[in-house]
């Protein structure tokens, strides 16, 4: 009887020992397993905002055709961290949902865009457009100009298209909403991208990298982690360009030849530092050197503060090593460049009309010609009609021939040139005749003149409400503005044209008594 206790008390010792040792092989297990589990985790939340990133891009793309423009960012909410810093939350977005000015990022708009708007980090998602790919009733475009007086006149001219796309001077700078404006943007920032991307040191084009603020956002090329440097006084990386880009503006070269435009760019920015990314842009307006949002409050002046907007590229994965934070990089971005939505608008249809192939600064203009000649004797003689685009100084840029009874194929005419970024000049169209001996126009030795009739393009005198035919002009400003510039402008010349005694060997006679008429419409 005096056994038992002990055998009991040996089984419960082993017991007790094999349930220690279970707990201890459950808790290298637990503890080995932790890390993975954690590791999971956060790969899921990476696919969760890879996914989402995707969602939206593909959301603004889808708004993009439908609305003929895309939206918005939105508030975020704004705090003080401290003496005289007041930056934007990372997490909360302003409560009336507050759109932001075509000059600033924000939030994403995700509630109107049916996706998520904070991210597995608790971040909201960064959005940013392009102000000319804006839908934005109230801003929808309408040309810049500037004017001079000498005594009693007034002068007007159109503003070079560096201060056409200068939000600080053109505030009149979105879609509208109108499909065609936006096939028009959408035609100049890839033209002005073209032309810069042509520019070499020293040559005549003005298109160098300080404009590159014409066509921010902007999205980083792939393989640049070495040119970031991680500033643990700031608490991001910036980017240095290599020795070989020297000069006044090596950065901007930099940036620009290692980087493409985009139509917008959305991003899953790092949650501590409440900044854009970890990786700064070039160069953007920031509190101090915090790198903080600057409050809305302080966003007056746009000038210089437009910023180079440059994000990561989204192939760059999220990276955090365990001995450096050079190349650490919490962020995840996605983007739709201007090619992409160029395919886009194609896939679509949307952009298909003859007319959207123009830039902001032309007009889609075709000609009908029904005018023949009036002699004093002989057969009347069906007359060529020739039209021509000039500058002040009669260069002829673009010209053509319709022959009598038939209309012209349309084409893109420079309303002012946007061939150099600094300076702009109105373009002239002027109409001629062919005479039956086939000389053009009329006699510069006794007429003094060798058109019909010549005038500019589009007036950039904005208090000029109708044309006149080209007497003076054959369009007025609001010809170019976004409910305008896409429609098809039609100069139809009819009658006809009194020539000399000399009939049909003779010359077009300008003063009469028969002359053509020529008219202008602009339809859709």
């Amino acid at each position: 009887m005096s056994q038992r206790p002990t055998v009991l008390l040996r089984v419960r010792g082993m017991l007790l020992l094999e349930l220690a040792l279970a707990l201890v092989i459950v808790g290298g297990l637990v503890a080995a397993l932790l890390p993975l589990f954690a590791l999971q985790n956060s790969q899921q939340s990476e696919q969760q905002d890879v996914a989402v990133l995707e969602q939206a891009k593909q959301a603004l793309l889808g708004r993009l055709l439908t609305a003929n423009g895309l939206p918005a960012p939105i508030k975020f909410a704004e705090s003080s961290i401290g003496t005289g810093q007041t930056a934007s939350s990372h997490v909360e977005l302003d409560s009336a949902l507050t759109p932001l000015g075509l000059a600033w990022p924000g939030a994403l708009p995700g509630t109107e865009l049916g996706v998520p708007t904070v991210s597995s980090l608790q971040t909201a998602y960064w959005y940013d457009a392009h102000p000319a790919l804006r839908a934005d009733a109230d801003a929808a475009f309408v040309p810049a100009t500037v004017s001079s007086t000498v005594g009693s006149d007034t002068f007007y001219a159109f503003r070079p298209i560096k201060e056409q796309l200068d939000l600080a001077i053109n505030t009149k700078l979105s879609t509208g909403g109108n499909r065609s404006q936006l096939c028009r943007h959408v035609n100049t920032l890839q033209t002005l991208d073209t032309r810069m991307r042509a520019y070499t040191s020293g040559a005549t084009s003005e298109y160098d990298w300080s404009l590159i603020d014409l066509t921010w956002p902007r999205v980083w090329a792939t393989g640049l982690d070495d040119r970031f440097s991680w500033d643990p006084g700031l608490g991001y990386a910036t980017v240095t360009p290599p020795a070989s880009y020297t000069g006044a503006l090596p950065n901007d070269q930099h940036s620009f030849d290692n980087s493409y435009a985009a139509a917008f760019v959305v991003a899953r920015r790092n949650p501590p530092a409440q900044r854009r990314l970890d990786r700064q842009n070039i160069v953007y307006q920031q509190a101090g050197t915090t790198g903080l949002d600057v409050p809305l409050a302080s966003r007056t002046t746009i000038l210089d503060n437009q910023g180079h907007r440059i994000y990561e590229n989204p192939l760059t994965a999220a990276r955090d090593n365990t001995t450096s934070d050079t190349n650490d990089y919490a962020g995840r971005t996605t983007a739709a460049s201007l090619d992409e939505v160029v395919s886009a608008l194609a896939r679509a249809s949307a952009c298909s009309q003859p007319a959207d192939a123009c830039t902001l600064n032309q007009l889609y203009v075709r000609f009908q010609n029904n005018v023949r000649s009036a002699p004093p004797s002989g057969d009347v003689t069906n007359l060529t009609l020739r039209w021509e685009l000039v500058d002040a100084l009669a260069t002829v840029h673009q010209t053509g021939d319709v022959s009598a009874g038939s209309t012209s194929t349309g084409v893109c005419l420079d309303a002012f040139g946007i061939d150099n970024a600094s300076t702009t000049s109105s373009r002239y169209l002027r109409v001629s005749f062919i005479s039956p001996a086939g000389s053009t126009g009329y006699n510069p030795a006794t007429n003094g003149i060798y058109w019909y009739r010549g005038g500019l393009l589009v007036d950039p005198n904005p208090n000029q409400s109708t044309a006149d035919a080209g007497v003076n002009r054959w369009r007025p400003l609001s010809a170019l503005s976004a409910a305008e510039g896409g429609k098809t402008v039609t100069v139809r010349c009819t009658g006809q044209h009194t020539v000399t005694a000399a009939g049909l060997a003779g010359e077009l006679n300008p003063a009469g008594p028969l002359l053509p008429t020529c008219t202008v419409t602009q339809l859709p």
